[in-house]
Parts: C-alpha cells; structure tokens; sequence
C-alpha cells in the first residue's frame, strides 16, 4: 500500500517528491511518515505497529465486498503510515479510503476504482491466509483474475 500510495501521488497527483521518511529521512513530501507516536522514540527495537488492528470498512467499496462485513481485525508489523494531510489531495484524484482504523485515524486500505481490481492494504493478509481457506483480499484477486 505504502508504494502505491507514493506512485500514485506522484504521478496523478503531481507530487514529485513525494517518498517515505523510511526511504529519506528529511523527504520534503513524506507521504508516508513514521507514526506519530514513534518520533521521539530513540531506540526502535520493540516499538512496531504489532499485532490484530481493527480496521472499518467503507460500504460500497471492493474491501466491503470482498469481506462482507464492516469491521475486520488485521495483523501489522510496521512502524510508518499513510500521512493524513495528503488524504484530499488524493481522494480528489480518484483514490479511495477504504478502510480506516477509527481509534487512531489511520489509512489501512484503499482502492483505485477506475482499475479493474486496485486494493491494497497496510497489514500482511499472508499472515491469516491458509491453502484450503485463503485470506478474502487473495481469493477476490485471483476470482477477479480468472473473469477477466
């Protein structure tokens, strides 16, 4: 998500910079920064975004879809998000915020609708995907795949 989120805003939204402080530190369009709550914390072992994160879906959208439900629970291993201020200016282009963590106002999926299938997310669907019951973000890619 994170990578698409700076493709998208530099080459839509016409944000030339735009980059990841995890990339370069003093970026001048950090569109994906460290969390807030991280940036005074010297030593950074031990301090990732860890574990089952709730996340509430956007109705209408194909994260809605493909879970069939509002609320979802995911699993995070990360330290940098979706930087907030730069929301507007690409919902405005055509990216949508599908699922939001409400407890903290961070970005966990979103979605190009004008493309065929577009999803991506901030958490790892691989670690609640298992061979006979995949996770629902794989199985709608690989569905979506064979119809078209």
């Amino acid at each position: 998500m994170q990578l698409a989120v700076i493709e998208f805003a530099r080459n839509v939204c016409g944000i030339k910079e735009a980059s990841s402080t995890e990339f370069k530190e003093n970026c001048s369009e950090p569109i994906i920064d460290l969390m807030r709550d991280q940036k005074s914390v010297v030593n950074m072992g031990g301090t990732l975004r860890l574990g089952n994160y709730a996340c509430h879906l956007q109705k209408g959208t194909l994260a809605y879809q493909d879970y069939q439900t509002e609320n979802i629970l995911e699993r995070h291993r990360h330290r940098y998000e979706f930087n907030n201020t730069y929301k507007d200016i690409l919902e405005n282009k055509g990216m949508v915020f599908s699922g939001i963590n409400e407890a903290s106002n961070l970005v966990e999926i979103i979605e190009l609708p004008k493309h065929k299938h577009f999803i991506a997310c901030q958490f790892h669907p691989e670690f609640k995907s298992r061979p006979t019951r995949p996770h629902p973000l794989f199985d709608s890619f690989i569905k979506s795949s064979i119809q078209k």
